[in-house]
């Protein structure tokens, strides 16, 4: 219906968008003039002590105590509340969330919307399934900045941004099995024996969003040549990958030039982890989207 940029920046104002903090963003990726960037926080309760994901957040002390803690701790999503001050701002929202399949927060923020709605049924507000957590969550974000500054329109943008989350992909390593065995998701002994002779753990998250566990590799070499290979096979979705770290730069910095050598043409940024995905990538785990 408008076709002219200028007019529907006239008439829209501000483009929003919003993460919960799965996402391993602070600001936007891409400088885009039309839009602002938040995020609304998990919390990460370790026994007494419950650590919100804001920017202030010690990621070392939070994983200091969840390692010298025996018992599973617990993550909790943002409520709907959480939500509804981003969605009331003035100008259309696009929300991202972490899988539905993994947590309640895509639920929390479809309550949002729809209690905005009721008060305000013009409301553009659209919440993207991103099917994913942390760096493939980026990618979707990149995407959404893309089409903001090409001028498409809202119905369009939210399209294309779910006809990405359906062809993005993640893949991630552990080193420390730690949360798996608290967890009851694997066994205390072979777990302390993989870790200590330097296993890692590889998972992807498959078409509904879940996590599958797909094999391991002893130490990290392996591990680099496992993740570039996997990530060969199942292909890539665009010219973009995205690598996340807990406390891993080094890491991440191996495994950004086998990528590149494998895909010279592809663009390679690495990110630290924020308190959610660290909490789960645990120290030294690596999550990359692409």
């Amino acid at each position: 219906m408008y076709n002219d940029r200028k007019e529907r920046r006239c008439l829209y104002m501000t483009w929003h968008i919003v993460a919960d903090t799965s996402c391993d963003l602070f600001d936007l990726p891409v400088s885009v003039p039309d839009a602002d960037f938040s995020s609304v926080p998990f919390t990460i309760r370790i026994g007494g002590t419950e650590y919100t994901d804001t920017p202030d957040i010690s990621i070392e002390e939070m994983l200091t105590a969840n390692e010298n803690h025996k018992e599973a701790a617990r993550t909790a999503c943002p409520s709907p509340q959480d939500w509804v001050e981003p969605f009331s701002a003035n100008g259309p929202v696009l929300a991202f969330t972490i899988s539905s399949n993994l947590s309640g927060s895509f639920n929390s923020a479809c309550t949002a919307r729809e209690m905005i709605l009721e008060e305000n049924p013009d409301k553009q507000i659209a919440v993207i399934d991103t099917k994913a957590t942390g760096p493939e969550t980026v990618l979707i974000i990149r995407r959404a900045c893309e089409l903001i500054r090409q001028g498409a329109a809202f119905e369009q943008i939210v399209q294309a941004l779910n006809e990405t989350a359906e062809k993005t992909h993640i893949i991630f390593s552990l080193s420390s099995y730690h949360n798996l065995i608290k967890n009851g998701r694997v066994n205390r002994l072979v777990g302390l024996i993989a870790g200590h002779l330097g296993f890692w753990g590889i998972g992807v998250g498959d078409d509904n969003g879940e996590i599958a566990m797909r094999g391991k590799a002893r130490g990290e070499k392996n591990m680099i040549r496992f993740l570039a290979d996997e990530i060969r096979k199942i292909g890539l979705a665009g010219k973009e990958i995205v690598i996340s770290h807990c406390q891993n730069e080094p890491a991440a910095l191996r495994l950004k030039e086998a990528l590149k050598g494998m895909f010279p043409q592809v663009t390679v940024d690495i990110l630290p982890t924020r308190g959610l995905d660290s909490f789960y990538a645990e120290r030294h785990g690596l999550i990359v989207g692409f």
